[in-house]
């Protein structure tokens, strides 16, 4: 893993400042500590800091051809690398190193713009063909490496993290917008970012610039097709493709580990891991002094079951709670309180490996996340009564924050009353539009929009013919790129160690698209499908123990040091720009008083806070 930075003139003849791109690179060394490397050519810089995980020897960045015609910078891993050389090694190209790096350069040669979509990995890089003046660009298919870009004086900017382009001399402005989304989201969704004129590449897409222009292109996008195949067939597919998967992310030259939580998708990775190595392997897990966030129990459980040993961290509030690291790390506004354990986990795995295996991308791929089940009920309700019938139920619920979630049926009867993305959107966010308007002050709502705006366009933007796929291709664009991998990926970055996600390989995914939807969900259960697939692998305990994942007592915090910190930051001018402070410390008086449970919007407002005293413009 590493971190990438560059400027590319519109003109060639352009001088482009060395210096400045020399400190763009300089802000990603903890994405690189092992190296930097810095190629000024006519009208353009190309900066590299590198995590050495392949070909340790001779896989210096930035890297050129023989002839010195294309430069590659590149940060990530391409899994079938190896496949990729043989193809080319007979269409006459000669490699001078082992590494992935240089299979791009030769792909770029002989296939161009198609060279992404050949492509099985993470990834996100800039070729540079010097003879054309043109630049080449890709993001890997699921957004797992960041690729953030701007225009500016007249040039092509980018970087692996915002923090990079920060040192350009540009004006930076805020996006009433895109703070509304991140108070909505917990993210700011791809394309945009919290800054005027900076964007992200979204997964699966490309970058050409040629001529003054900047043009990107999707180049995949899963398709759903559910066949006619036997359940045996689906499973032992999935389970081959799963094995697969796991066996191609163990390439390197460096110690790798899984990590293991008490729940069924790192359990399968790391039981895959085994088989693939044919002995036992270390995992590493973190347990919290709260019981009830511990997941340390299931995680032994699994560990023993495949013959893993375990290597456990226990941390308490107060380590919890130290979060230097965090507005450092998170360099947009991001409110996803399991970054703290991620990162806690990851700093553990680094101290003993380079690379860690992690069970990302199950939910997503196999019905595991229970607002799937929920959406496909209400679908299939939804023209049960006419809409206004909903919308009166709606309204008469009560609310009844204290009552058990299950009686909580509020917001599944207004949804009901709502056309399926708008439904959607409303299950996934964590605040609504008419919450998030009524902490911003008024001056900013002719400016907001619908908060939800990115996930309604990405749910009604799916061709797919069932709710759950068209919610599983929403979070495939909002909230897999913009909270869970950006989530693993600074997390992980800030202690300089590479995750790898078996179960977003796109070869995995694509299989798990072709099976019937509602095998995902038989019984009334999640990720039932893949549960019954890995029967003959996975003890039986791990296979119904309840879901947990990684969690901080939020909620506890807000009624004590977090809420001190809330109520210490609602004096701040920069906040009070963006949020009204009044209505803050009412939600913070209800929280603490036991009327509803803010903490998530409290927590929201912290981060906020922080990200303005650190990166707002």
């Amino acid at each position: 893993m590493c971190g990438i930075s560059g400027i590319f003139a519109f003109s060639q003849e352009a001088q482009v400042d060395g210096a400045l791109v020399a400190r763009m690179t300089a802000t990603l060394i903890h994405r690189g500590p092992d190296g930097e490397g810095l190629r000024r050519g006519a009208g353009y810089a190309l900066g590299h800091r590198r995590l050495s995980i392949v070909d340790v020897a001779a896989g210096t960045q930035p890297m050129s051809t023989a002839d010195e015609r294309l430069w590659v910078t590149f940060n990530g891993e391409i899994y079938n690398h190896e496949e990729l050389r043989a193809q080319l090694e007979q269409r006459g190209a000669v490699f001078r190193t082992r590494s992935d790096t240089e299979v791009l350069l030769h792909g770029y040669r002989e296939w161009g713009t198609k060279l992404a979509s050949r492509l099985r990995g993470m990834f996100a890089f800039v070729i540079v063909d010097e003879a054309r003046h043109e630049l080449y660009g890709a993001r890997d298919r699921l957004g797992k490496k960041p690729f953030y870009w701007c225009e500016y004086d007249e040039s092509f900017v980018f970087g692996s993290e915002l923090k990079a382009l920060r040192e350009v001399p540009r004006t930076w402005r805020l996006r009433a917008d895109a703070i509304a989304q991140f108070l909505a989201l917990r993210y700011v969704p791809d394309p945009n970012t919290v800054f005027e004129g900076v964007h992200k590449l979204p997964p699966a897409h490309q970058v050409i610039v040629r001529d003054g222009r900047v043009n990107t292109e999707r180049y995949w996008r899963l398709e759903f097709a559910p066949d006619g195949r036997s359940r045996v067939d689906h499973q032992e597919e999935v389970l081959a493709r799963l094995d697969e998967a796991v066996s191609m992310r163990l390439m390197g030259e460096v110690p790798l580990a899984p990590f293991l939580s008490s729940g069924v998708d790192s359990y399968a990775v790391v039981d895959s891991m085994t088989r693939t190595l044919g002995r036992p392997v270390e995992a590493c897990t973190i347990g919290f002094s709260d019981p009830r966030f511990d997941e340390r129990e299931g995680a032994r459980a699994s560990a023993a079951a495949c013959g893993a040993s375990l290597r456990e961290e226990v941390l308490d509030a107060d380590q919890l709670l130290d979060l230097d690291w965090f507005t450092e790390t998170y360099d947009e506004p991001f409110s996803d309180s399991s970054a703290i354990p991620t990162y806690h986990v990851s700093r553990l795995a680094r101290r003993h490996v380079t690379v860690a295996l992690s069970g990302d991308g199950g939910d997503e791929g196999f019905g595991g996340y229970r607002r799937y089940m929920f959406d496909a009920r209400e679908n299939s309700m939804r023209g049960v009564l006419p809409t206004s019938a909903w919308s009166t139920l709606g309204a008469i619920y009560p609310k009844a924050d204290w009552l058990p979630r299950y009686l909580r049926a509020k917001r599944t009867l207004q949804n009901l009353s709502r056309d399926p993305a708008e439904a959607y959107a409303r299950s996934v966010s964590a605040h609504l539009p008419e919450e998030v308007l009524g902490v911003m002050p008024r001056e900013l709502h002719d400016d907001i929009g619908d908060p939800h705006g990115p996930v309604l366009r990405a749910y009604r933007g799916s061709e797919a013919a069932q709710p759950l796929h068209r919610a599983v291709a929403a979070d495939l664009e909002t909230w897999l790129a913009g909270d869970i991998l950006v989530k693993a990926d600074r997390a992980s970055m800030a202690v300089s160690l590479e995750i790898r996600a078996p179960f977003l390989d796109h070869h995995l995914l694509e299989a798990a698209a072709t099976i019937p939807p509602a095998w995902h969900f038989a019984g009334g259960t999640t990720k039932a499908f893949l549960r019954e697939a890995l029967a003959t692998r996975l003890a039986p305990s791990a296979l119904s123990r309840a879901k947990m994942g990684f969690s901080v007592p939020l909620r506890a915090w807000c009624e004590g040091p977090v809420g001190d910190a809330v109520e210490a930051v609602l004096s701040e001018r920069r906040l009070c720009e963006w949020v009204d402070p009044e209505q803050i410390r009412t939600l913070l008086r209800r929280h603490r008083r036991g009327v509803g449970d803010h903490a998530e919007m409290l927590w929201a407002v912290l981060v906020l806070a922080r990200f303005l005293d650190r990166w707002g413009a």
